[in-house]
């Protein structure tokens, strides 16, 4: 079981990631931003599948580790393609959209290829490795990816608003990962803590950018 507050926040970004999927409802931003969308949708069903899968099979069984890394690497995929669509709305005319589709679909396979290449290494667990590397993997190229649009927006007048502020939630989100991936030396209670409070932020700042939008 969590400790208490460790559930208390945990419950807390699930409730914040539905609303927040209510608000691109209503907003009428649902069919605009449908990866980002429906990466908070996916992430509420993942968090409850795996409450439950590791409630039935325990922490440390093999099956819960294989529906964790599969679903979180799943998750971390649709999270580079509503980056890349954010990358589209935010570039508008000022940039041709296919260039863009078209070198994110190519980073996108170069990265899965280069996991499984690492991973084919490995006779036993292949699989899991797999979902690990390709994990890890995006997740670096979601935060250059991010570097990139944050700096072009700087550079330039963004058309699309909200998807400028979508860009600087992620522009948080993705530099405290960064720095607390850095600071593995801290303690595993302090790193987990740090790890829950990303998760929560990313909701909580696109609620901010929705509900504040001009």
């Amino acid at each position: 079981m969590l400790p208490l507050a460790d559930l208390t926040l945990w419950l807390l970004t699930i409730l914040v990631e539905a609303f927040v999927v209510y608000l691109f409802l209503i907003r009428g931003l649902f069919r605009k931003f449908l990866f980002l969308s429906f990466y908070l949708l996916l992430s509420v069903a993942i968090s409850i599948s795996g409450y439950a899968a590791r409630s039935h099979f325990g922490y440390s069984s093999s099956e819960y580790l294989v529906f964790y890394y599969f679903s979180h690497a799943l998750l971390t995929v649709v999270l580079f393609l509503s980056i890349c669509e954010l990358g589209v709305r935010l570039v508008g005319t000022k940039m041709f959209s296919r260039r863009v589709v078209l070198w994110s679909a190519g980073a996108l396979l170069a990265m899965t290829w280069f996991s499984f290449s690492v991973a084919s290494s490995w006779d036993s667990k292949m699989m899991t490795r797999f979902y690990f590397e390709l994990m890890k993997n995006i997740y670096y190229g979601c935060c250059l990816v991010v570097v990139l649009l944050w700096a072009w927006r700087v550079r330039n007048d963004p058309e699309d608003r909200i998807a400028a502020r979508f860009v600087n939630v992620l522009t948080v989100y993705f530099s405290v990962f960064l720095l607390t991936y850095g600071a593995r030396q801290l303690p595993p209670y302090l790193v987990n803590n740090l790890w829950l409070m990303i998760g929560a932020w990313l909701p909580f700042g696109c609620g901010f950018a929705i509900v504040f939008q001009e």
